[in-house]
C-alpha cells in the first residue's frame, strides 16, 4: 500500500509524479524515485525519494534498507557520469520534511568552499532555482546515463 499524506511536501511530488506531471522526475526504482533538485548551485543537484512516507531508515524492512541504497548508488552513479564532479555528498536527515529522502550533491574543484558541507551557501540557493524546461532538459541528460548504466548491469 502507498501511505501517502496531503501535508508533506515529498509525497505532494509524489503524487504530481504518479499523475505524470513532476518535470523534475528522473526515473522510478522500485522503491523509490530519482528528481532534478529544484535548484541547481551545485550543477546536477539531485534527489531520490522513498515512494511510502515513512521517517526514519531504520523503520523499513531490512530487504528495503538495501534496496533503497541501491538505488541510491545508482541514481549516484548516473550523476556522476553526467556531470564528473570532484565529490559527491549525500545527505538523508529527515529534520525539515520528516519523509526518507536523500540528497545527491555533486561537487567541483571550482566550487566556493568545497571542503565545507554542502549548505554553507544554502542561502544563494533561491537564486539558482530552474524552471520546468531546464529541469526536463537536465532530467533528460542524467537519464540518458541511467540508461547506459542499468543496461550495463542488466
Amino acid at each position: 500500500m502507498e501511505e501517502q499524506h496531503d501535508a508533506c511536501p515529498i509525497c505532494n511530488q509524489i503524487s504530481l509524479w504518479r499523475k505524470g506531471e513532476n518535470s523534475y522526475f528522473i526515473h522510478e526504482f522500485k522503491n523509490s524515485i530519482f528528481v532534478v533538485g529544484n535548484h541547481q548551485f551545485h550543477k546536477g543537484y539531485s534527489l531520490v525519494f522513498l515512494k511510502n512516507h515513512v521517517r526514519e531508515l531504520h523503520e523499513l524492512p531490512q530487504p528495503v534498507q538495501a534496496e533503497l541504497f541501491h538505488e541510491l548508488m545508482i541514481a549516484a552513479g548516473a550523476i556522476a557520469a553526467t556531470f564528473q564532479p570532484w565529490k559527491l555528498n549525500y545527505a538523508c536527515y529527515g529534520n525539515v520534511v520528516p519523509h526518507i529522502h536523500w540528497h545527491i550533491i555533486p561537487r567541483y574543484e571550482s566550487d566556493p568552499d568545497r571542503l565545507q558541507n554542502p549548505w554553507v551557501h544554502s542561502s544563494e540557493f533561491d537564486k539558482h532555482l530552474i524552471n520546468q524546461r531546464a529541469a526536463q532538459d537536465l532530467a533528460d541528460r542524467i537519464r540518458q546515463q541511467l540508461h547506459m548504466l542499468l543496461g550495463r548491469r542488466a
